[in-house]
């Protein structure tokens, strides 16, 4: 089977490009990170996901009455 050339379209700096190599998944041709992500990183995330989420729907269930 021939390479295929395909655009990765997750949003970094740079365009990756991931390549079908017989007998294996898709690759990607950049070199991988070099450190995964810290603890306090994540956990930061976390806190602002939930918050991001919660926050809102909080807000329109404690004032249902008035909607």
């Amino acid at each position: 089977m021939p390479r295929l050339p395909v655009v990765c379209l997750l949003p970094r700096r740079r365009v990756t490009l991931l390549v079908l190599q017989p007998g294996q998944r898709l690759v990607h041709s950049a070199p991988p990170r070099q450190r995964p992500a810290s603890t306090i990183a994540v956990a930061i995330a976390l806190v602002v996901l939930f918050t991001a989420f919660f926050t809102p729907s909080g807000y329109v269930l404690s004032n249902m009455n008035q909607f």
